[in-house]
């Protein structure tokens, strides 16, 4: 019984295994005797690069590993010119399990995105304004206000907004 239940979740673990490895689309871009070349789209940062870099250091067979955050590739040498196909794949698969490991300390895209719009707002609002209001002086005036006007009705949600003005206006920086 106890195998069987082993087997049943083992079934689920190899197809969700190797769709981890085939969403991270490592691609051999080029092997000889003795290294190969890794790529990865989702190498492409500092932060996951030194952490394949840490990880291969490690392993006995890789004599020297270089990993490029600008075009995502892992440069692994081995200390003999061939490798089982069981080596390789578990050199991908530790590949591919250490960048996963990675992903959570990364700041995402899209966060970084809107940094930059909202950075790219304020300074347009302090060019055109002469320096006399950006975004968080605009957003503390739009707060106070509809904190003031909506608080006869809404007092618990105005008192917030205000609170909100309040913490904006007063930020360390």
């Amino acid at each position: 019984m106890i195998q069987s239940i082993l087997t049943f979740g083992a079934s689920f673990l190899a197809p969700k295994l190797m769709a981890g490895i085939q969403n991270e689309k490592v691609q051999v871009l080029h092997a000889l005797p003795g290294r190969v070349r890794l790529q990865c789209d989702r190498w492409k940062n500092n932060y996951t690069a030194t952490n394949l870099e840490k990880a291969f250091k490690t392993i006995p067979l890789v004599t020297d590993v270089r990993a490029s955050p600008i075009t995502g590739s892992l440069l692994l040498t081995f200390a003999t010119q061939k490798l089982t196909p069981e080596q390789f794949d578990n050199i991908v698969k530790s590949a591919v399990q250490v960048s996963v490991a990675s992903y959570p300390e990364l700041q995402a895209d899209l966060m970084n995105i809107l940094k930059n719009v909202i950075q790219t707002i304020d300074v347009t609002m302090k060019k055109q304004t002469g320096g006399k209001v950006d975004i968080d002086s605009l957003l503390s005036v739009v707060l106070m206000i509809n904190g003031i006007l909506k608080f006869p009705a809404q007092p618990a949600f105005s008192s917030s907004l205000l609170y909100w003005a309040y913490t904006i206006i007063t930020k360390k920086k």
